[in-house]
């Protein structure tokens, strides 16, 4: 067996790739903790609704929201806010946008429906960029399809000339730089022939992305393109294990940026009610956000498939559906992430009779935590693969609770424990921390073992543990 090189980088439980045994140990998904909403729809231009698409970003300590919002007319708007704190948000008045004569508002001169992200190797003055597909706001776009835009501050925002692509792509699209393939990555919404998710790469973004036309659809530019449906790979999407009449609706696809190999995935799973007659009302159902898990942000694994967000209870205004917001904080050991929800079912809505409805909410995450290799009562083991490690430190970030342990054994490639780093010589961990230090018979250098295939045994009882490294 080829040892894999895991160096000093982190590595978290998404998936069975480092595990060559298990026993009584399972991967679960943990929910992250609600602390509820942190942005209201309260202004003119927010009269109908806030969200249900954004992007959150942490830029230089500054936490910034770019998010929609929908009038008593029916406009839909890109709007902007910022915090401090990630809790209390301010809606700043930044003077770009006339509505109904007057500039002091938060609104963006940008169409609605996409996605922001901050580029990394783009000249100073494209440092932020967005994608959308078109939709909303009259005035922008007179025709539809994939757009890109850039900015400098995230604020004044130019257009590029070109379409990325000819096709109209409904809901919240996105794209970002992946620091592993060294190429920009887009997810976008496809119809195959239900809602499901389609990838590109492509170098430059800014210019027109490689797609296969179908031979029964013409792609010169009419008011209104065709959907995305077989165009681009299909990479996410339901299948058998699914309820019968549920897809999925938007992608929020996130590489972790705490782990070389790790993506994530959040999107809405859309459980629809009968149409009418025998429905109340045409594309209805609840939406709750379920995780995905990938090494490549190709190949995804749905773990178990429980609910990673549930809706809240029906007296709650996150009761009907809920859609995440692509980004994430790190404040300290956790990760918060933000996500609208509405107390309304998707088509129960009336634009002329719903005022200031949904908000924006808050979850938080235990670092590295949404997943873990669980054991219960019953003594779990795993063993890994063989590994190739750089550092002199073994860490872990796991949970014992009161009644749980944790030991480590360290063996050579066939399966043979070196004696002083023995299950025997290991210390007995007691913790809940997202940095533990695992020391045999108080002793913790393992510089003479990196750079050569090893084997990491874990033995442990009721006990969750997230994620490794050596450094």
């Amino acid at each position: 067996m080829k040892p894999i090189f895991v160096g000093d980088y982190k590595q978290l439980f998404i998936d069975d790739l480092l595990i060559d045994y298990s026993e009584n140990v399972f991967i679960r998904i943990n929910p992250p903790l609600k602390t509820g909403p942190v942005l209201f729809a309260n202004k003119p231009w927010e009269g109908h609704r806030i969200g249900a698409y954004g992007t959150v970003l942490d830029d230089n300590g500054i936490y910034k929201i770019w998010y929609d919002s929908i009038d008593n007319d029916g406009n839909i708007f890109h709007c902007y806010a910022v915090s401090r704190d990630g809790i209390h948000w301010e809606k700043p008045s930044l003077g770009l946008v006339e509505y109904k004569g007057n500039r002091s508002n938060n609104i963006l001169p940008l169409p609605p429906c996409g996605t922001v992200f901050i580029d990394p190797v783009a000249p100073r003055e494209q440092r932020y960029k967005y994608v959308t597909f078109g939709h909303g706001h009259k005035g922008y776009l007179k025709k539809y399809g994939v757009t890109i835009w850039w900015s400098s501050d995230g604020l004044k925002w130019n257009q590029c000339k070109e379409y990325a692509l000819p096709l109209n792509p409904d809901t919240q699209n996105q794209a970002f730089w992946d620091d592993r393939i060294k190429k920009y990555v887009a997810y976008l919404r496809a119809w195959n022939p239900l809602r499901c998710i389609a990838r590109v790469e492509v170098k430059d973004i800014l210019k027109p992305w490689p797609y296969n036309p179908r031979p029964d659809k013409s792609y010169d530019i009419p008011d209104k393109f065709p959907t995305l449906t077989t165009e681009l790979p299909i990479v996410f999407k339901y299948d058998e294990y699914d309820p019968e009449n549920s897809d999925h609706y938007n992608p929020c696809v996130i590489k972790y940026p705490y782990a070389r190999d790790v993506y994530f995935m959040f999107p809405s799973a859309y459980l629809h009610f009968p149409e009418p007659p025998i429905g109340r009302y045409r594309n209805d159902g609840r939406l709750e956000i379920q995780l995905a898990t990938s090494r490549d942000g190709i190949h995804w694994n749905r773990l178990n498939r429980e609910t990673y967000i549930r809706l809240g209870r029906d007296d709650e205004l996150d009761s009907g559906q809920i859609y995440m917001l692509v980004g994430m904080i790190r404040r300290g050991n956790e990760i918060w992430m933000y996500y609208s929800g509405y107390n309304y079912t998707h088509g129960a809505y009336s634009v002329e009779k719903m005022r200031y409805k949904g908000a924006i909410f808050r979850v938080v995450q235990r670092l590295d935590g949404f997943t873990s290799l669980d054991s219960g009562y019953k003594i779990g083991r795993i063993t890994t693969k063989p590994l190739i490690f750089k550092g002199n430190k073994l860490m872990l970030n796991a949970d014992t609770s009161a009644t749980g342990w944790i030991k480590v054994e360290i063996q050579d490639e066939d399966g043979r424990p070196f004696k002083e780093y023995s299950l025997d010589a290991c210390d007995t961990i007691h913790s809940n921390s997202v940095f533990i230090r695992v020391s045999w018979n108080n002793r913790h250098d393992l510089s003479k073992l990196q750079n050569q295939p090893i084997r990491l045994h874990f033995t442990m009882r009721n006990t969750k543990l997230y994620s490794f490294q050596f450094i």
